[in-house]
């Protein structure tokens, strides 16, 4: 009221705000939209994935098969909470009220079952990033190096024990071995990454390192390596490869594989399958000009500042038009 504020955006709620910034909206006659960035609405871990693999029984059998495999934090309890939240707003009809955001065709179709009669009012935008300097970066691309790229968590549900794994044993058998791989992160598994880097002279631990840095591999490396076992919200990581013209070697599985099939800009292999895995590395190098021309477009058409302040402008014009 007091600062006549036309629309309210929330990208995140939970824990701590909690829906009943819905109702104070609304108790002002102010529309709300809400972004998601992850599948919080329809499980409890938000992830829709358990042990290690797409899980998806709370969206076929209801919120209590959470509470049997204690998805929120392993406990039975905190559990207890998060899902009758679920429930109590559902019943009363709160996500129905709210015009939402999808970041990808893939998130929103899974939202089907609880948004069943008003997914054809929602949106779908995706996220975009912003890249400083990165006109003096591709302009000092060259030839690029049989090197590869792997960004993120070193974590099971990554896929980096499996990634280690397919260098080891799968890179290394191919007539052409010598490709080298750059991991950059940090986790659990990053003892496991650095006692592997120690016996491939191929493996590269690269640990936390400035953006600049991380772009700059980008830059020049032949494709980033994304093998993640979950769907993923929207993952940054494949839009920065875009921008820097280098395609993707992606798992078949979510958003990642979603996005990459979309662009035509880069190559989808069998989750967890070596032989698939390695077949995607030799078709990348037969098709590498095609795909990295694809992703440099799909960035500069989709995913760049300007086009999703666009995007976005227009969004909350329809959604304060309609109040």
């Amino acid at each position: 009221r007091e600062k006549q504020i036309d629309v309210v955006h929330c990208h995140n709620t939970f824990p701590l705000i909690s829906p009943s910034v819905y109702y104070a909206a609304w108790c002002c006659g102010v529309p709300v939209i809400q972004t998601v960035h992850n599948f919080r609405f329809i499980c409890a871990n938000g992830v829709l994935s358990r042990d290690g693999k797409p899980c998806e029984d709370c969206l076929r059998k209801g919120l209590g098969c959470a509470l049997s495999h204690r998805c929120y934090r392993q406990s039975w309890l905190q559990t207890l909470v998060l899902v009758n939240m679920l429930r109590i707003h559902r019943f009363l009809g709160t996500y129905g009220k709210i015009r939402y955001i999808f970041l990808t065709d893939f998130n929103r179709n899974k939202f089907r079952g609880l948004l069943r009669e008003w997914l054809d009012q929602q949106f779908t935008k995706p996220n975009f990033e912003y890249i400083e300097g990165k006109s003096e970066l591709i302009e000092k691309e060259g030839t690029r190096e049989k090197l590869y790229v792997y960004i993120g968590r070193l974590e099971r549900d990554k896929g980096t024990d499996f990634l280690l794994d397919a260098w080891n044993r799968g890179v290394a058998s191919m007539d052409q071995p010598d490709r080298e791989l750059y991991i950059f992160g940090s986790g659990v598994l990053e003892h496991d990454v650095a006692e592997a880097c120690s016996k491939n002279k191929h493996l590269h631990l690269m640990g936390f390192q400035p953006r600049n840095v991380v772009l700059e591999y980008l830059q020049k490396a032949e494709a980033m390596v994304f093998p993640t076992d979950l769907y993923e919200g929207f993952p940054m990581t494949i839009i920065e490869s875009f921008a820097m013209g280098t395609p993707v070697i992606c798992s078949d599985i979510g958003n990642g594989a979603d996005i990459i099939r979309k662009h035509n800009a880069g190559m989808i292999y069998k989750v967890r399958n070596i032989n698939s895995f390695t077949d995607a590395l030799i078709q990348m190098d037969e098709n590498h000009s095609v795909y990295s021309e694809n992703a440099r477009e799909a960035y500069e058409k989709n995913y760049t500042p300007e086009i999703n302040y666009s995007l976005l402008k227009c969004i909350y014009e329809e959604v304060v038009h309609e109040q």
